[in-house]
């Protein structure tokens, strides 16, 4: 990983090795990730249309850092980031597409959010997953993250929402 001499998630380039990049979102990628992002969960179990996903990934929002992940290249996913948040970054947005899922892409990336936020001093690191989207709880669990609070029926009537902290000391 390249080092930086700035603060957390400020880098406008983020190289984890292995052709794995994170750079700021191209305004023409968030039309592909909007409709690559609809037809997955937990997108599409809640119903967001490609057209209302591509608006909010370009819609400017303070302290949210937005980055498209390119695997070889090819566009493999997106992260956003709101920081600060309580004590530590938030994982606003998270989403590897299908066909890169299963390669551990998932966790360099959070393992990406920790080591930034170490930079800045963070004491924890904080995400909201539904409770239908169970391979992605699994993942955040494995990684640490352990559940702060609960939210019934937030998104959807059908589930619940998980609020999750990993505390890094």
């Amino acid at each position: 990983m390249t080092a930086s001499p700035h603060g957390p998630f400020e880098n406008l380039r983020h190289d984890l090795g292995d052709a794995l990049i994170l750079r700021p979102l191209k305004p023409e990628h968030a039309k592909a990730l909007g409709a690559a992002m609809a037809e997955i969960p937990p997108w599409s179990v809640v119903n967001w249309s490609a057209p209302s996903i591509a608006a909010s990934l370009q819609r400017e929002v303070p302290a949210l850092k937005r980055f498209e992940v390119l695997q070889d290249g090819r566009l493999a996913g997106i992260v956003a980031i709101q920081n600060p948040f309580l004590h530590g970054p938030y994982l606003q947005l998270f989403c590897v597409l299908p066909e890169f899922q299963g390669r551990g892409l998932g966790h360099r990336l959070l393992q990406w959010m920790e080591d930034e936020a170490h930079k800045g001093g963070a004491r924890q690191l904080w995400l909201c997953v539904s409770t239908f989207n169970t391979r992605a709880e699994a993942l955040y669990r494995r990684f640490g993250f352990e559940q702060a609070g609960l939210f019934d029926k937030l998104a959807i009537d059908e589930s619940d929402e998980i609020f999750m902290r990993k505390r890094l000391f």
